[in-house]
């Protein structure tokens, strides 16, 4: 699917919306990550933090919810269109960002513990979207670390074709966070509104593109 350039632009604006949507998470609700996974396993383990109890909850939370997520949305996409998963993301997050608005920006534990949630689901299937959508151009559209060994991997042995998608989805990662902030500082009413944005433009990216269905 990726060699659709409708496609290749769709998984960069997933990625910037990733980038967003940790952006949110870490500054917002509490410190922890909804896309990049491994942080927060690393946090959960930082025991003698501040607040550390409330960090293991939010941060065990996101995990689970993320995981559950990627079975579902690779149970839902072995043989269907990935467009109507996108459209799950952006639902998902609109429930979010209708949740932020409605609390201020002064949620409690109970509702950041909500939105922590269900921005984990929806990174789960962008997880899913970007592995289905990528083919075997190894590319991740929620964290870097994986993109970035498939880049040094392919680069040592000589391979370049997916060189260029790679580089520009992990640009449009950072990019997404650093736009995430700086929507929390400008406009921290409607914080969570970039990962919307980017479930929307992507799902129409891939309705251009004709959506194809998902490579097993």
């Amino acid at each position: 699917m990726a060699d659709h350039p409708q496609v290749r632009w769709a998984l960069v604006v997933l990625s910037f919306g990733s980038g967003a949507t940790d952006a949110f998470a870490f500054l917002a609700l509490g410190g922890v990550f909804t896309a990049n996974m491994t942080g927060n396993l690393v946090l959960a383990g930082l025991v003698g933090r501040p607040e550390y109890l409330d960090t293991l909850l939010t941060a065990t939370l996101a995990v689970v919810a993320f995981v559950a997520a990627m079975y579902v949305g690779f149970r839902w996409t072995r043989t269907a269109s990935p467009r109507p998963l996108l459209a799950a993301v952006g639902v998902v997050q609109a429930v979010v960002l209708a949740l932020w608005i409605a609390v201020d920006g002064s949620a409690g534990l109970a509702l950041t513990c909500t939105m922590i949630t269900l921005s984990a689901i929806a990174m789960g299937w962008h997880t899913v979207l970007g592995r289905r959508m990528s083919s075997r151009a190894g590319l991740t559209t929620t964290f870097v670390t994986g993109t970035l060994t498939s880049v040094m991997q392919d680069l040592a042995e000589g391979r370049r074709e997916a060189q260029p998608l790679r580089l520009v989805s992990i640009a449009a990662l950072v990019l997404g966070s650093f736009a995430g902030a700086l929507v929390l500082l400008g406009l921290p009413r409607i914080g969570p509104v970039l990962p919307v944005v980017a479930a929307i433009a992507a799902w129409l990216l891939l309705r251009r593109a004709g959506a194809p269905r998902a490579e097993e």
